[in-house]
């Protein structure tokens, strides 16, 4: 008797879903690391381009990810620490917070666009979050290097809106339009992540953009071989079902 014969219905239907969704869920793996070689690659390549100074006007959107420059003066007083975030180097498994900081321009009025800075990493105290390690802000005018991030690094925040934790110091996201509205200056339409030091004892040294590529390849290495597998009990316990109609 041919195998197909052999096959049973429910037990193929139900085999042939897990083959499909599994597939999927490979493919969906391979793209996320195919995504983050991709950007990684693309950030060597603009990382070779000269830096862009930031003035007094507002810039594009198609300043993100590339490597920029800035003189200002932190705004100390509106400075937001972003809870739950681990250190960015993705070794270290202690929670802390990423400090947010407005860099007002140099040479630029009250109602000049500012740049939202992502300074660094902080440590978080175990028993009180709202203890918080002090850090320096450098007063005067500084000099800022980093790369542009077209948003601030999120986190899941169930049912917060943009303006829901506004005022407050520790906060879970920042929305760069809402905070904008908070500050009343218009901002950069991206995020300097921070590379250079200034002495505020803050840790950058921020994960690789393909940090996390090798565990995608790992997921989908497991996602298909239980495709692999389902196929093979399938096809095994067909050929025994066929043998045993045959005898």
């Amino acid at each position: 008797m041919k195998l197909w014969r052999a096959l049973s219905p429910l037990p193929t239907v139900a085999a042939l879903v897990v083959i499909a969704v599994t597939c999927a869920l490979g493919n969906w793996q391979l793209n996320r690391a195919h995504e983050k070689v991709a950007r990684a690659a693309r950030l060597e390549a603009l990382a070779a381009q000269p830096s862009l100074e930031i003035g007094r006007s507002l810039l594009g959107g198609a300043t993100a990810e590339r490597r920029v420059h800035v003189r200002g003066r932190f705004d100390a007083a509106h400075t937001v620490l972003l809870d739950n975030r681990p250190h960015g180097n993705g070794t270290d498994s202690r929670a802390g917070f990423m400090v947010l900081t407005p860099l007002r321009v140099a040479g630029g009025d009250a109602a000049a666009p500012a740049v939202l800075v992502l300074r660094g990493w902080l440590p978080r105290d175990a028993q009180d979050r709202t203890h918080i390690a002090p850090f320096p802000t450098p007063q005067g005018e500084v000099e800022l290097d980093g790369t542009a991030l077209a948003t601030v690094p999120r986190v899941f925040s169930l049912g917060r809106g943009a303006n829901a934790e506004a005022g407050q110091k520790i906060r879970q996201n920042v929305d760069l339009a809402a905070y904008a509205s908070e500050l009343g200056v218009p901002l950069q339409p991206f995020v300097l992540e921070q590379r250079n030091d200034n002495g505020d004892g803050l840790a950058r040294d921020w994960a690789p953009a393909d940090i996390g590529a090798d565990r995608h390849y790992g997921y989908a290495f497991q996602w298909f071989g239980l495709a692999a597998l389902t196929l093979v009990l399938l096809v095994a316990l067909s050929w025994r079902r066929a043998a045993s109609m045959t005898a």
